[in-house]
């Protein structure tokens, strides 16, 4: 199961204290999110990785491979 990311560490990580203001963060760097019961944000790991371009957002991309070889 991928690491879920609760509204309490998305103020820590965005500097934010309004959800209003964590969403608009969120919405802003392409980080996609959900709402919980009572409206409360979250998101993941992966989500906030793929925003990053730490991890494809889409498994069927065609990867290119760099050939370093001379």
């Amino acid at each position: 199961m991928t690491d879920l990311v609760s509204i309490d560490q998305l103020k820590i990580a965005t500097g934010y204290d309004r959800p209003g203001d964590i969403e608009r963060c969120l919405r802003k760097n392409g980080v996609r999110y959900l709402y919980g019961q009572g409206g409360k944000i979250f998101t993941t790991i992966d989500a906030i990785n793929a925003a990053m371009g730490l991890k494809l957002n889409d498994t069927n991309a065609i990867v290119e491979e760099i050939d370093f070889i001379d």
